[in-house]
This record gives C-alpha cells, structure tokens and sequence, in this order.
C-alpha cells in the first residue's frame, strides 16, 4: 500500500497532488515563515546545451500532443484543436523485501483529452493503479489490479459536485479481457480546507466477471501540508470475500521542489484463510524533482506485519524513478471550482 496510498495523491507534475489543491492563503503561523526555496530547475531549450535524454524527452511529449491532437481532429476539427492536451507517466520502481523475493516493476499512464467532444470523451492507457483508470491505490489494487489496460471513457454528466462516467476498455496483457465499467463520484467541500470524496464503481470483464467497489476520502488541505484518510471496499466474483483497506496520511511540503509523506495502513480479505493477505504498514515517502522539471525520484521506506508471517516486523523499500511527457494542464478544476 505504500506508495500505494501515499501517493494515491497521483504523483503528477506537482512536488505531491495532495498538496496541489491546497488553499492559497497560507494560515497565520505559515505565513511567518516562507516555505524554503530550492534552486529552480531550467529545462535547457538550446540544442547545444540538451542532452541526448532532453532531445528524447523533447520527441517523445511532441509525439504525445500531437497523438492527442489527431484524435480530437477524428472526432471533428475545430478552431480549438489545440487545446486538445495528453500526459504521460513512466514510473520504474524497485521493490525490496526482506523476506520476499526484490521486484523490479515498470508501470505506465496516458490520457488523451478531447475537448471537440465537449470534454466528455478520454482515452486512457495505464499499467499503473495510481492512474485516471482506478484513479486511488491501494494494496489490493496495486497487487492484484495491475497489467496494461486502455479504455475509452465518456462522462455523460459533469456538474460542479458530481459525475458520471462509462468505460469501454481491454486488459491487454490477459489475451485481449474486454472490460466494460461506471463510476459514479460526487465531491464535497466542508470548508475551504476540508473536502470529501466518495466513488461508487460496478466493472464487469469477460474472464473475471464482475465486481463493485465503494471509495471514500476525507481530505484536510493547508497551503504547505495536507492530510487524508482513505478508505476502500471491493466485492467480486473473484475476490475472497471482501476487500478493505484504509490509510492515513500526512503530506508535508519541504521545499518548492521536494516533500515528505508519511503513512499508516491497513488492508486485507475477509475469506482468505490460505492466501492471509491482511497487513499493517507504516511507513515514509520522500519524493524530489531533479535534474530537469520532467524528473523525479522517490525513497520509500516502510515497515510491514503481514497476517501470513503471524506479524512479524518486515522491512521493505521501494526506490522509484518517474519520467513525465507530454502537459498536465487538466484534471484539478473540481476541486479548485469546489
């Protein structure tokens, strides 16, 4: 669940989204002292200056917006078409445990917008939980969700609070698994710091049958530190029983280029006498934008009590490199208008 929920935050271009919505008026205390600052990194556009991974970068988010771009001119050109924008996230991750077998797990995430289709229509590409697709990780999604999938989404309804969306899509790494899936979600603002979101999903996919599964998040925003609990319950034909989750987090801001979460978890099934799935972590997350603004890296350590190992403490890391292509320029606008 680690990076699970810690960054169920999607960690997109922000030093960590948790902290992306927070408030702009800082509180009394935060005022009085300036966040830190950390010396900005420039991304060199002269080509004697980029290095052979500026130059692949620099091709590959070109090819992503005008992939983008293509697709929003399929479904009917207008004078807009270039507001038409696609991001992209590769995230390498190596997963060590103390007593299990060290993974090395690469994970991937794309959306394509369209606004001709008066934004009701994206088409997403994941390998990774903590995407537009599943939209929250956690330690049942992470580890038994995963595998390339991409779907085309239309949001029928979008109004401030809540809305709807239908999912047309393939498992591609199971032999083609179509999948069709609805989400509901509906936002709440308690406060200009406190909001609440809760999701409900029904997914029905031809090798794995079908399955629902409820979402609810509490969110408490500062200008440099944010708080969230998140709580999740899923229920299929394939799962043992029912599985539940729920995390606490603590995102804090260190400088205008790194932060620190910190989290406590749990998660587990209710009928997996054999498998004895259920675990409790506690554990850290510091993420840090290097080198150039598309770069990030994050150090996670944890420790862990599985079930399986009468509840041993384990020790586990997780070192992650992340590469962002493409814009990030949609996706926060709920919230912001909440």
């Amino acid at each position: 669940m680690i990076a699970a929920t810690v960054l169920a935050l999607a960690l997109s271009s922000e030093i960590h989204p948790m902290l992306a919505t927070a408030p702009t008026k800082p509180t009394a205390e935060e005022a009085s002292e300036p966040l830190p600052e950390a010396p900005p990194l420039e991304d060199p556009t002269d080509d004697a200056d980029q290095r052979w991974y500026d130059k692949a970068h620099n091709l590959l988010s070109a090819s992503a917006q005008d992939s983008a771009l293509w697709f929003d001119d399929f479904f009917g050109p207008s004078e807009e078409a270039d507001q038409a924008s696609s991001h992209f996230r590769l995230r390498l991750q190596q997963r060590m445990f103390e007593r299990e077998s060290n993974e090395f797990k690469v994970r991937v995430s794309a959306s394509y917008y369209l606004p001709n289709t008066e934004k009701r229509l994206k088409l997403l590409v994941e390998s990774d939980p903590d995407s537009e697709l599943t939209e929250l990780r956690d330690g049942q999604s992470e580890e038994g969700d995963g595998g390339a999938r991409a779907a085309l989404r239309w949001i029928p309804l979008d109004f401030r609070r809540w809305d709807l969306s239908f999912d047309i899509g393939v498992q591609l790494d199971s032999g083609l698994d179509p999948f069709a899936r609805t989400r509901a979600r509906y936002f709440y603002s308690f406060d200009e710091r406190t909001v609440m979101k809760f999701s409900q999903e029904f997914k029905a996919e031809v090798q794995d049958g079908w399955s629902e599964t409820s979402r609810l998040t509490l969110e408490r925003i500062f200008s440099r530190s944010g708080y969230r609990l998140h709580g999740r319950a899923k229920y299929g034909e394939q799962t043992e029983g029912l599985e539940w989750s729920t995390t606490f987090v603590r995102a804090q801001r260190l400088d205008t280029r790194s932060a620190l979460a910190t989290f406590v978890s749990a998660s587990g099934q209710t009928k997996d006498e054999e498998e004895q799935s259920e675990i409790y972590r506690l554990g850290a997350n510091y993420r840090r934008n290097f080198l150039r603004s598309w770069l990030f890296y994050e150090i996670e350590p944890q420790l862990t009590w599985p079930r399986k190992y009468d509840y041993v403490t384990n020790l586990e890391l997780r070192l992650t490199l992340e590469v962002q292509f493409g814009n990030w320029d949609r996706g926060r606008d709920r919230i912001n208008q909440i």
